[in-house]
């Protein structure tokens, strides 16, 4: 039985981020009713939106766990945990690394250097000089474990869940109105080569901040790019039709042709607070 994600085919490796990711669609569509009644009616005054998406994941995720491991991993990502995970090639300890954003943009992501998974080379273009730029990675590829016996190494995965929104009103309810729920998937470093072999080939812009006033650097993840890269790393769940206050659950997919699939799936619902 494996237990050491180094020893794994890469493909193997995508299939457990894959299947990570599965797991976290789920839960936040089961949540989507109770996050849009939450984000859009809390009152503006004192309320940042990057605390309610921060507050939402963690609600929806606290109930899509499985068999924990007694071990904290230090970083800056809203949403830790420490887990083995089961595959069929074996149980895998996994670090679950799960990061909130809310914005009125709905093509990017802006990352700390601390949350990056893996090495990125992109280009940026300058009044028409492209020049190539690298940033290493911010988290490790694992986290070692004591155990008895030997050092287990806990597979660090990266995922994003962005809240895209808009404002409505700032005296009555609601005040906001959550449209969609995107969540990526963002490679391991060992998928580097797959997804990011040069600053020509990949998703990764440069972030907002100031190379002049020394401000630490951010990284940007581009929607289409990643989707085009590989379509499952990117699933939105989206409210536009809803009948029943409940994202729409599709999950986007590929085929053995390479052509991307969408496809209905079913789940339960957890009570929108108020509602019989």
């Amino acid at each position: 039985m494996h237990q050491d994600y180094r020893l794994l085919p890469l493909d193997d490796l995508e299939l457990l981020e894959k299947q990570t990711l599965r797991m976290i669609v789920q839960a936040l569509q089961q949540y989507s009713g109770e996050a849009k009644r939450i984000f859009d009616n809390a009152p503006p005054k004192g309320t940042e939106v990057i605390v309610l998406a921060e507050d939402l994941t963690q609600y929806a995720l606290e109930v899509a766990e499985i068999y924990p491991i007694d071990r904290r991993f230090a970083g800056f990502i809203d949403y830790k945990r420490s887990r083995w995970f089961p595959t069929s090639a074996g149980l895998i300890p996994q670090v679950l690394l799960a990061d909130a954003k809310a914005s009125k943009e709905n093509n990017r992501d802006t990352l700390q250097a601390s949350q990056l998974p893996m090495d990125a080379d992109f280009n940026v273009t300058v009044d028409g000089v492209t020049t190539a730029h690298h940033l290493d990675a911010g988290v490790p590829q694992h986290m070692e474990i004591p155990s008895a016996g030997g050092v287990l190494h806990a597979v660090t995965t990266s995922i994003f869940v962005h809240m895209y929104y808009r404002d409505v009103s700032k005296i009555q309810e609601p005040y906001r109105d959550l449209k969609d729920i995107y969540v990526l998937a963002v490679p391991h470093g060992r998928l580097k080569d797959k997804y990011n072999p040069n600053a020509s080939t990949g998703f990764w812009g440069k972030g907002k901040h100031s190379d002049a006033r020394q401000e630490d650097p951010r990284i940007r993840v581009y929607f289409d790019r990643l989707r085009q890269a590989c379509p499952w790393r990117l699933q939105q769940l989206t409210y536009a039709g809803s009948t029943d206050g409940f994202t729409q659950a599709i999950w986007r997919d590929v085929d053995a042709s390479g052509f991307e699939t969408n496809e209905p799936f079913l789940y339960l619902p957890r009570p929108i607070q108020g509602e019989a």
